[in-house]
């Protein structure tokens, strides 16, 4: 992570005007700049991010060194004397700004192989990699470049980690399972998990059935504290690019997910279900096995996948419905015990009408 102290607001414009992130500068752009922060305690020096109208008048209260923000509202900052980087996309500024000038730097971590890490003689690590104290690495193993192991990390035989990841403390990534490039795996995940497949005889005794295939991480896949992602009974459990977990998520055998989705915390997918590319799910979401989730599908209010939702659209509820569907049902629901009394009314109206 590079420091901002230093860097003017023309400076910035230069760098991501370029990437389409920025569009223009307006006001004195030779302002340095002291540091990121939100609006809300934002100083003298400070660039922050605005991109709704509720947050403009706290901003001018505040007085920023630079704000990004978006056409409809750069004026009022520039009115005010504060300079301006206009964005399309602020959150999208937001977020390529502070990956570079605002994430968590590890130069004063720990910095090359730790004397406590145990690494076994035919695994290969790569330059410019980082495994901190009490890491494990088995046999086979490749790691890539510019990787950081954190402390307590397991390594599993014949695991492949690919360039520029990240692995958090007490991870476990598990034999043979492949990581791709630019991964981040957060603390006390566990990648190739065993699968839950069991085989019961006539006495309901239960029987394991190996799960011996494998997980596939694909490039830039980032995976929250604390989940499970289960290897496959024969094949492949596999995250496509760009996926983003939340934490707490629990991915079962066999399952295949698509790229760039975006699944929040305590999604339970079972077993052999596919997720296509660009689903959001709200949180805990649950997905039956052998579902099939199509592309640019949404799920919310806790949905609960019971057979396959292959259109585009928001979905929500159990049974799952398109969301327009649940939010009419929800308002009949709400309005249940007056509707009941109603009908007892009308039943007792009936019946006095048969017998007069």
């Amino acid at each position: 992570m590079k420091s901002l102290q230093g860097i003017t607001v023309k400076q910035l414009f230069i760098e991501f005007g370029p990437m389409g992130v920025i569009q223009e500068a307006q006001g004195n752009t030779e302002i340095p700049i002291r540091r990121l922060a939100p609006v809300e305690s934002a100083e003298p020096g400070d660039l922050v991010f605005i991109d709704k109208q509720e947050f403009v008048q706290v901003a001018l209260m505040r007085k920023p060194g630079s704000v990004v923000t978006s056409h409809k509202l750069a004026g009022v900052f520039v009115e005010a004397g504060i300079p301006v980087l206009i964005s399309p996309h602020v959150p999208l500024a937001h977020a390529l700004i502070k990956q570079k000038y605002g994430a968590r730097d590890f130069a004063e971590s720990w910095k090359g192989i730790h004397p406590s890490a145990v690494v076994h003689p035919t695994a290969v690590i790569g330059s410019h990699t980082v495994l901190e104290p009490l890491v494990v690495v088995g046999a086979r193993v490749k790691v890539g470049e510019n990787c950081r192991i954190m402390s307590g990390a397991v390594i599993e035989d014949g695991a492949v980690i690919g360039n520029n990841v990240v692995i958090h403390p007490r991870v476990v990534v598990g034999y043979d399972c492949q990581i791709g490039h630019d991964v981040v795996i957060e603390a006390s995940s566990v990648i190739g998990s065993q699968g839950f497949g069991f085989a019961q005889d006539q006495k309901r005794k239960s029987y394991q059935i190996p799960q011996t295939g494998t997980v596939i991480i694909e490039d830039r896949v980032r995976i929250g504290a604390g989940c499970c992602i289960d290897r496959a009974t024969y094949r492949e459990t596999r995250i496509g690019a760009g996926t983003k977990l939340d934490n707490l998520c629990h991915v079962a055998h066999n399952v295949q997910i698509g790229q760039d989705c975006l699944l929040t915390a305590m999604l339970c997918v079972a077993g052999s279900t596919k997720i296509g590319d660009r689903v959001i799910t709200s949180g805990q979401t649950g997905i039956l096995d052998h579902m099939e989730i199509g592309n640019d599908v949404v799920l919310v209010h806790r949905a609960g996948v019971s057979k396959d939702v292959l259109e585009p659209g928001v979905y929500a509820g159990i049974p799952t419905l398109p969301l327009q569907d649940y939010m009419k049902n929800q308002v009949v629901w709400r309005s249940g015990v007056e509707l009941k009394k109603r009908v007892q009314e009308i039943e007792k109206a009936l019946e006095e009408i048969k017998k007069s």
